[in-house]
């Protein structure tokens, strides 16, 4: 048989379980972690899952310097040749044939 909650009792009041809906005194209501006020039997706990932080990654390297070494093009008797296959970039000149070929 259920109680009526119904009756007079100082300083409380009746309030509804967010779960099932039934009539409870407000003081036997619990409230979790949504803020929702619910009866005993249906309250749930959090989630542990909930509460798990990432630990942040440090993804710099610990030192570095700057590059210190640099290609230095510079044109020789073959590259400035004209001739496709040996000619170099920038020292190429039309026409012209150093290595002696014909």
């Amino acid at each position: 048989m259920t109680r009526l909650k119904d009756w007079f009792q100082p300083g409380d009041w009746n309030a509804a379980c967010s779960m099932c809906g039934r009539k409870r005194k407000a003081s036997e209501l619990v409230r979790n972690w949504q803020g929702m006020y619910r009866c005993k039997e249906h309250n749930e706990e959090r989630h542990p899952q909930d509460f798990v932080r990432g630990v942040k990654e440090n993804i710099g390297v610990p030192w570095a310097q700057p590059q210190t070494d640099s290609y230095v093009y510079f044109c020789t008797l073959e590259t400035a040749n004209g001739t496709p296959g040996r000619a170099g970039p920038g020292c190429a000149r039309p026409g012209v044939d150093y290595t002696g070929e014909l």
